[in-house]
């Protein structure tokens, strides 16, 4: 079971082969590409010569790119938005397949009031449409996409529920498409937020939790901390990855944590990701 982190939370003000080895060198074995900011997802930002180059850097410094995160923020309110949103997660997808990535996180539409009425129907028909569109690029590139677990704030502005943020409604959307190119993304701390982390993993299991983006958050806030910082439940969660028999990755989500953290400190501080990152592999595979 490999270790990934996120490159973007180590990338900036760096060089790509400085990001690297400093993740390499910290005892990761995989690195989640995340499309998530310019100008990573622009059709004006780098291109596949650049993706090339970076897939060799890793591959000479004995790491890979593992996982992918396409771009997010899509609203039906603005259908041209919503249309340009769609090409550039299409563009993620082969620039992440350039990279060798199998998989890409894709966020599902929550643009509408989760507790207006008739309102999750909506979403899961408009993200069926969405995501079905997305299914021939994912055969033309070899690459997954996979839906991810949301929450909205609510009228008393606390994190609540939104699309796929319950266990039944993320099966459904999964076994609706019912395609070998779709497979589900775990966000364990936005699980915590809202539901029983532990139970919503066996829920899912192994034939549908195809990988993970594994952060703490302290209850009220998605503030993506690392694993023991909060309120996860690590142990149980696991122990629950072990019992669907979980044949994915541990890959870290954890940017905020690096957002004021002095450069100086990123090797220790990724040093000590990497070690949780193997406690936890090791808890599941044992």
């Amino acid at each position: 079971m490999r270790t990934s982190l996120d490159f973007q939370a180590i990338i900036k003000n760096r060089k790509p082969e400085e990001a690297v080895k400093l993740i390499k060198n910290a005892g990761f074995d995989a690195i989640d590409f995340s499309f998530l900011e310019p100008p990573y997802y622009e059709e004006t930002g780098f291109g596949e010569e650049w993706y090339r180059d970076l897939r060799q850097i890793a591959e000479d410094n004995g790491i890979v790119f593992n996982q992918a995160h396409a771009p997010f923020g899509t609203s039906f309110k603005d259908p041209a938005k919503t249309e340009q949103r769609f090409w550039e997660v299409v563009r993620s997808m082969k620039h992440a397949a350039i990279l060798g990535i199998p998989v890409t996180v894709v966020h599902p539409m929550q643009h509408l009031c989760y507790y207006d009425e008739g309102a999750p129907e909506q979403l899961f028909e408009i993200n069926m449409d969405f995501y079905q569109r997305l299914i021939p690029y994912c055969e033309m590139y070899g690459i997954k996409v996979a839906v991810e677990n949301m929450w909205q704030v609510n009228s008393q502005k606390r994190i609540d529920h939104s699309s796929c943020s319950t266990p039944a409604e993320m099966i459904r959307y999964h076994d609706t498409m019912n395609s070998p190119w779709v497979t589900c993304c775990l966000d364990l701390g936005h699980a915590a937020l809202v539901e029983d982390t532990p139970a919503f993993i066996r829920a899912l299991g192994a034939e549908r939790l195809g990988c993970l983006h594994v952060h703490d958050v302290d209850g009220v806030h998605d503030n993506h901390m690392p694993p023991y910082t909060g309120i996860g439940k690590w142990e149980e969660i696991a122990q629950a990855l072990k019992d669907i028999g979980y044949r994915g990755d541990i890959t870290f989500e954890t940017p905020y944590w690096f957002r004021n953290m002095p450069m100086s400190l990123h090797g220790q501080a990724l040093k000590l990701l990497a070690d949780i990152g193997k406690h936890l592999a090791q808890q599941i595979t044992k």
